[in-house]
């Protein structure tokens, strides 16, 4: 099977002589076709003219910007994502146009001021580049040049910045590869690494290693069991191997995903089959920062392709299956945003002229932009890449004022619900305290609800292109409010950052993006059961009392606090817990004079815990701490888990032998016994002794009651409440005493 570049007209055309004959799979042979041809000026043309019937609209989530439309002397068809320089530019190729209409190399700023740096002669240095350039360590640029060459099967070329070129290697088109349509990728070897769609030995494509000086190595030359035509560059992974994907071969013919050694060790990782998984992929894989691999196919159940995600060792998950009006054939390499979700583009779909869309790790989809096939450009080949500026950069093949094609950028916000609060660093008041709900858009509109001081705000506002707002609140009677917000999304945070002042004090905000739903399960799904021990059981200008709640958590992410603090004050609240495992809680207590306000955290080993500002106002004649106090308590907790009906003891951590201690609360002296909890949650006290003390646990929830006699205290037997621990093996609850509260402890003797 032979392959060479003609260049035609403006386009250049792939051909392949015998993808005509001897073939029986008319799918595939239909996907050959669409993959072997490079659109010419006149294709594109034609296919605009017969896209424009029955073309519907799509809900645009963001609006790109073109700021550049290639006229032809300064390139065409742009089929590749462009790269970052160190010197700040963009840096890509375009399959045709330049000086000699046989593509060039370019640069451009991020605000569209575009300089060829090299044309393409159609001679030894090649022609029609596909890929895009990477920056090498060294500082040049490298990339490969599909066709032309000495031997008319492409090159791998060196160009610096200023477009001083010099061609590394000329494919012969024989067991060292041919026609390279990907981009190269440096090893940790210093050494670059490709594929090449055909030539190696058995003509069905080769992964090759070349140095900075053009040293050429063939790794591996596949034999359509292991793959074939591999039309995708490869990935280094973490472990320092490569991966990568097949267009065709492996045992069904429709595609594999293989790793291979820097030594030249291929190993099958997966094969595509029937449309089961999707098939025929054509972009290169990106490793996310979960460690898995995240690529397209070209052609999927709904017949558009699909978004999948898999593991070093094979366990392939799709996450979206196209359909129409989504895109169809994503063949450029997603991008991994700083938002922690993944973009990507199709080439066709949506209004028939390719789209932009959002994915994330865990299957949710999101149609960003449905190009229109006029200045805004059509059919990106490529994938999209991310700026220092977190605008994303991308390229369409055609299109523009001249259906050149175009260069676009645009702006994206992490859409959705943050929720978070208000506090005023080591000096909270009631005044300068509370909560935020923030509904952000993808264009960066929002409304919120901001209540401080016990006062509720609503406001809205636009964030600009760098993520930050500022707004301005009135309110009656009160000073305004000025807010300075930012959008944080570092390592995929997704938070809004931030300040609100009056003119007299200044707090802190952070709020925290959720996003866990029908489609994204919450992974802290559960009840938590929790304890808020007092600073101090022997200070009694604070509460003695051990507060105590729950904390439950829906599998769509929906919070529900209830519980008591250390006085007996009960405290509630509802909330969404955000995608990092943080749950909001803030809530007016004391006739909405006093609050309690933190952040509590979730962690992968089924604990919470928190820091809690709590204030109550002086309230004279009040029974229990007229004065009032401002204390910071801790909140410990863990996932609870009920008794199971066959061992009986699973999950009840306190069965077994306890000491119960009781204290505080005008109690003259702490009350010390030892109790027998058996796997029912019957209790046996030891020696109830004067106090006549009697315990009572409810397994099924972690809940314990109880009371004792003190006629020093009450006539009356003393109730006590609380509430079981099972990470810290613990139950902590409270009474009241006469102008106290106490505490009580259960935990494992000693």
């Amino acid at each position: 099977m032979s392959f060479r570049y003609e260049p035609v007209g403006r386009g250049a055309i792939l051909c392949d002589d015998d993808l005509l004959i001897g073939d029986n799979h008319s799918r595939q042979r239909e996907l050959r076709g669409k993959r072997v041809v490079l659109k010419s000026f006149r294709i594109l043309a034609a296919i605009i003219v017969l896209g424009m019937a029955g073309a519907g609209a799509l809900a645009t989530q963001i609006t790109p910007e073109t700021i550049f439309k290639f006229s032809g002397p300064d390139g065409g068809l742009p089929q590749s994502e462009l790269v970052k320089g160190n010197d700040g530019l963009l840096y890509g190729t375009t399959g045709e146009g330049g000086a000699h209409n046989t593509g060039t190399v370019f640069k451009i700023t991020t605000a569209g001021a575009l300089t060829t740096i090299y044309s393409f002669t159609g001679g030894s240095d090649g022609c029609s580049p596909r890929a895009g350039v990477i920056q090498g360590s060294n500082g040049f640029f490298y990339g490969t040049a599909s066709g032309c060459g000495t031997n008319g099967f492409g090159t791998i070329y060196q160009v610096d910045s200023n477009g001083v070129f010099t061609t590394l290697y000329t494919f012969t088109g024989g067991i060292d590869g041919g026609v390279p349509d990907i981009k190269l990728v440096e090893g940790n070897d210093g050494l670059f690494y490709g594929t090449t769609t055909g030539g190696g030995v058995n003509g069905t494509g080769s992964v090759f290693t070349v140095s900075s000086v053009g040293t050429f190595t063939t790794l591996f030359s596949f034999d359509g069991t292991d793959g074939g035509r591999p039309a995708a560059g490869l990935a280094q992974g973490s472990d320092s191997n490569f991966y990568g994907t097949t267009f065709f071969g492996g045992t069904n013919d429709h595609g594999t995903v293989f790793q291979i050694t820097p030594a030249g060790t291929l190993t099958t990782l997966f094969q595509f089959a029937d449309n089961t998984n999707g098939d025929f992929p054509e972009a290169q894989l990106i490793q996310g920062s979960d460690g898995l691999f995240y690529g397209t196919t070209s052609d999927g159940p709904r017949g558009d392709g699909t978004v999948f995600k898999i593991t070093t060792a094979g366990t392939l998950t799709t996450l979206h299956n196209f359909a129409a009006g989504e895109g169809k054939d994503s063949r450029g390499v997603l991008v991994q945003g700083r938002d922690s979700f993944f973009y990507g583009m199709t080439l066709g779909g949506g209004n028939r002229f390719g789209t932009v869309y959002q994915v994330t790790s865990n299957s949710v989809f999101t149609s960003l932009y449905s190009f229109n096939g006029g200045t805004d450009g059509a059919f990106p080949y490529a994938g999209l890449i991310q700026g220092d500026d977190a605008f994303f950069y991308g390229t369409t093949a055609f299109g523009g004022a001249k259906l050149h094609g175009t260069v676009f950028r645009f702006g994206i916000f992490p859409a959705g619900t943050y929720n978070g609060l208000a506090v005023q660093t080591n000096a909270p008041t009631f005044d300068s305290s509370g909560s935020i709900t923030l509904s952000l858009t993808a264009t960066g509109s929002y409304t919120a609800k901001l209540t401080i001081g016990g006062v509720l705000s609503a406001f809205k506002g636009q964030f600009d292109g760098t993520g930050n707002t500022t707004n301005t609140i009135a309110r009656k009677n009160l000073n305004s409010l000025q807010l300075i917000m930012q959008l944080s999304e570092a390592g995929g945070t997704n938070q809004v950052i931030g300040t609100v002042s009056d003119g007299v004090f200044t707090s802190q905000l952070l709020a925290d993006l959720g996003g866990f739903g029908k489609n994204f399960r919450c992974p802290f799904a559960g009840k938590f059961t929790f304890v808020v021990p007092p600073v101090d059981t022997t200070d009694t200008n604070f509460p003695q009392g051990y507060g105590y709640g729950t904390l439950t958590i829906s599998k769509t992410g929906k919070g529900s606090l209830r519980g008591v603090l250390g006085d007996g004050t009960k405290i509630s609240g509802t909330a969404p817990i955000s995608l990092l495992g943080s749950w909001p809680f803030y809530e007016l207590l004391y006739s909405k004079k006093g609050f309690s306000l933190g952040r509590i955290a979730f962690t992968g080993t089924n604990v919470i815990d928190a820091a809690l500002d709590w204030q109550k106002p002086p309230v004279p004649g009040d029974r229990f701490y007229s004065g009032g106090f401002t204390t910071l308590v801790s909140l410990a907790g863990g996932l609870y888990l009920k008794p199971n009906s066959s061992t009986n003891s699973a999950g009840l951590s306190v069965a077994g032998t306890n000491v119960v201690t009781l204290g505080g609360g005008n109690l003259v002296s702490n009350i010390v016994k030892t109790v027998v909890v058996d796997a029912f949650g019957n209790v046996t006290v030891s020696s109830p002794g004067s106090e006549k003390l009697a315990l009572f646990v409810v397994p099924q929830t972690g809940l314990f009651s109880g009371n004792f006699v003190d006629t020093a205290i009450n006539k009356s037997p003393i109730v006590f409440t609380g509430q079981l621990v099972q990470t810290n093996h613990f139950g902590g609850g409270l009474f009241l005493g006469t102008n106290d509260s106490g505490f009580v402890t259960i935990m494992p003797s000693p």
